[in-house]
């Protein structure tokens, strides 16, 4: 009977020393592999960090190039305005000279209001061509300021 409560003793201490091996070998392979995910993981972590870094690197540059655009437009349009006022006002005080001067020649003489007709028509059509130039030369300098702009 001795015999027999030895012989169980030593099966259950090595049944005992089994299960605990085996236990603790399989809680080492479930940490080995929580490891491994989580190794696994960090790159694609690190990858979507990027992305997003990127992303907002893009979303700056793009937010910069649309102000510098916006402000080259406004300055191609406020000269184009202020170019159209002076053009305006110039016609204006040429136009106003002009009638002076006919109403005075009228009153001289008739041939007079001729002479003084013609070179009203001179005058204007300097004027026109005046208007033109200052038209051209201002389109050709906005470009030049786009392309400043641009290269800058």
């Amino acid at each position: 009977m001795a015999l027999g409560a030895l012989v169980n003793l030593a099966l259950c201490l090595l049944c005992s020393s089994v299960e605990l091996v085996t236990v603790l070998l399989l809680r080492g392979l479930a940490l080995l592999a929580v490891a491994v995910v989580q190794l696994l993981r960090l790159p694609g972590q690190a990858g979507n960090a990027a992305l997003e870094a990127a992303k907002g690197a893009v979303d700056a540059a793009v937010e910069l190039v649309l102000g510098v655009a916006w402000d080259v437009i406004m300055a191609v349009v406020s000269a184009f305005l202020d170019f159209l006022w002076s053009v305006a006002t110039g016609t204006a005080e040429l136009t106003a000279t002009a009638v002076t001067e006919l109403l005075e020649a009228a009153r001289d003489g008739g041939e007079e209001a001729a002479n003084a007709l013609a070179a009203a028509l001179e005058g204007a059509v300097d004027a026109a061509l005046a208007m033109a130039t200052k038209l051209v030369e201002s389109y050709v300098g906005a470009l030049g300021q786009v392309v400043d702009n641009l290269n800058n």
